[in-house]
């Protein structure tokens, strides 16, 4: 799960306060940077950024860091890989289930994965949390 995607999870969590108040509660100045932090789906670069928002969070730095270095392109890819291929895919997902199945499609928010018993599943792609980091950007 990108580190957008655990961001607005947590957000909601706590119940759905805003960038600017979450920036004026972490000291940081420029609440723009956490509302793109929450979009952009692509690493964060600002490593104290990072930090505080863990900090407010209540969570481990590390668990940030982990969620920073999984942006969706990367699940974008392997899903592209793997439809191409027809290798199957292992989705891991929030709640700790793992499935694994051969993708059908997938689209910008969510991916469609046959399973081994023929079952088709809509998988949302906010709640994939990890998936095989095997990906070569030569293959897509």
């Amino acid at each position: 799960m990108s580190l957008s995607d655990h961001l607005r999870y947590l957000r909601a969590m706590k119940g759905d306060v805003t960038p600017d108040e979450m920036a004026a509660a972490i000291g940081w100045e420029k609440p723009g940077e956490i509302a793109l932090a929450e979009k952009r789906y692509r690493p964060v670069y600002e490593t104290e950024l990072i930090e505080k928002l863990a900090d407010y969070y209540g969570r481990p730095a590390a668990e940030f860091h982990w969620h920073n270095a999984r942006p969706r392109k990367f699940l974008t890819f392997a899903a592209a890989r793997a439809l191409r291929t027809r290798e199957p895919l292992s989705l891991t997902l929030r709640s700790g289930e793992t499935l694994t199945g051969t993708i059908e499609w997938w689209d910008l928010g969510s991916l469609g994965l046959r399973l081994g018993d023929g079952r088709l599943l809509c998988v949302q792609r906010h709640a994939v949390v990890d998936w095989p980091d095997a990906v070569n950007w030569e293959d897509v």
